[in-house]
């Protein structure tokens, strides 16, 4: 019998789950961290505290496993996108990790759109020119931090640093590098000529592999902190979007799945290139090579309700909030959640834009506040769904996953919202079993990517249907209300930040 380890290091947990080559779970451990803060549409992160949460729970999990670490067959990762973490030439951080989050850097993305223009960074990577981005934020710490800048020799994503510090090896690959803003996506090739007229050296970026390749093996240092296996094979592994879609058997262009975690993505494959003419949507290499997949990206979605809870409701957990919710009628009274916390990608594309409540009245209580966060969210994602239906076209399948598909009452607000019934997997850390699908291909275990999938996945999926009333509802409030929000809204939202 193989065990695999996946790894999901995230924006506000890093969780590690051994399994057997069959997929079932033998043990879970998690550590949850936030992010700083330091101002207003800054998001940083320490990277050794995503080191330090990974090497406790590798040790809880494989301790509450049962097993011996010379069983284990290989370890993959997971791992929230986007962020810059630099490395000096001794493999030292330079400074904390700028996260996928941070929108600190509108005059940088300025500045890029006239030295370069925003249709030719569109027209090489596939993605918009956006703060939070890696390529963004080495340009801001190049303009900034001139002296972190100088002592920056490699830049890799977040899940490559824990990877690094447990094989002592540099690297990326395709599904993580295509987010970075450095990537031509035609080529699958670090862009350059796109480098170069920035006047970078390529030399920054790591070398890019696929996300079964090895990467290289536990080290003793790593052994000893972990207690895995001196030796023990280490693959890529990928983005934690890309391995979120694998753990959830999105292997086909007619699936669209919906998450809300932290923030909140809307994805859908396919086998060719598309380009977005309106540059409100991403592209992303996935796992198996000349696949692709389109997403829409609400930067606050979970991570709105989780401000609420710590603000205003600390004595509540996340349970009682969702009972709360459910005893209010659906579009809460009338008052409405924009939640654009610190920005927003989809579909606005605008780092400057503001999260709101409207409507208050003296009537609303906590309840109506959660729930309205809850439409909210939804109703984002909803217009990410509408924009990747006209681009990939209509789904066959709708999956919703994430913490917002594990609260009953937001799991039927999307279902109503959406207006289609939604499946809903019973795999706990879809993100973590991504990971070891990929070590378990790179390892031998299995031959490829889909024989990983349907060897380890035993799903049992939970359909919600929308419910008609609710869906007429919503459907008119949506159009009549929420859609209208930005549009009414975006100069006062820009006004707003001088103060």
């Amino acid at each position: 019998m193989a065990y695999l380890i996946g790894i999901d290091i995230g924006t506000s947990s890093t969780k590690t789950v051994v399994f057997n080559e069959h997929g079932k779970v033998l043990s879970l451990a998690s550590r949850g961290y936030m992010y700083d803060i330091p101002k207003t549409g800054y998001a940083e992160q320490d990277p050794d505290i995503w080191w330090e949460a990974s090497a406790e729970t590798i040790a809880k999990a494989v301790r509450k496993a049962g097993i011996r670490k010379e069983e284990i067959s290989g370890i993959g990762l997971s791992g929230q996108m986007h962020g810059m973490v630099p490395l000096d030439a001794n493999g030292s951080l330079v400074r904390k990790a700028i996260l996928h989050c941070d929108v600190r850097a509108v005059d940088i993305t300025e500045d890029l759109s006239v030295r370069i223009g925003r249709q030719t960074f569109y027209d090489i990577t596939y993605n918009p020119l956006f703060s939070g981005m890696q390529l963004v934020s080495l340009e801001w710490m190049r303009k900034n931090e001139p002296e972190c800048f100088e002592k920056t020799k490699w830049v890799i994503c977040p899940k490559d640093y824990v990877r690094y510090k447990l094989t002592g090896e540099i690297g990326t690959e395709a599904t993580d590098a295509s987010g970075t803003l450095a990537y031509d996506m035609q080529n699958q090739s670090w862009a350059g000529s796109l480098i170069e007229r920035l006047g970078l050296s390529s030399a920054l970026f790591p070398q890019i592999k696929l996300s079964c390749d090895i990467a290289g093996t536990v080290t003793k240092e790593a052994a000893e902190k972990t207690g895995l296996k001196e030796g023990t094979l280490v693959v890529y592994g990928g983005g934690d979007q890309a391995m979120h879609s694998l753990g959830n058997g999105v292997l086909e262009k007619n699936i669209l799945m919906a998450t809300i975690g932290t923030s909140g993505q809307v994805i859908m494959l396919s086998n060719k290139l598309i380009k977005n003419q309106q540059m409100n949507t991403h592209t992303f290499c996935h796992v198996n090579p000349n696949m692709w997949f389109g997403l829409g990206a609400c930067l606050y979605a979970g991570a709105a309700l989780n401000w609420f809870r710590r603000t205003f409701a600390e004595e509540d957990n996340y349970e009682r909030l969702s009972a709360l919710a459910e005893t209010v009628a659906p579009c809460s009274e009338g008052l409405v959640f924009f939640p654009a916390m610190s920005g927003e990608r989809t579909p606005y594309l605008d780092m400057e834009t503001r999260g709101a409540f409207l409507g208050m009245t003296i009537a609303h209580t906590k309840a109506h506040f959660a729930r309205a966060i809850m439409e909210g969210v939804a109703m984002e994602m909803k217009q990410s769904i509408e924009i990747m239906k006209e681009l990939y076209g209509q789904p066959a399948k709708y999956i919703c996953a994430g913490g917002g598909a594990n609260s009953s009452v937001w799991a039927q607000i999307q279902a109503d919202v959406y207006g289609c019934e939604i499946h809903i997997s019973d795999i706990p850390e879809q993100a973590c079993l991504g990971a070891a699908i990929t070590a378990g291909t790179g390892t031998g275990v299995f031959g490829n990517i889909k024989e990983g999938f349907y060897q380890m996945s035993h799903n049992q999926e939970r359909i919600i249907e929308p419910q008609k009333e609710n869906m007429v509802k919503y459907a008119e409030y949506y159009e009549d209300i929420f859609k209208r929000i930005y549009n009414c809204n975006a100069e006062l939202f820009h006004k707003m930040k001088k103060y």
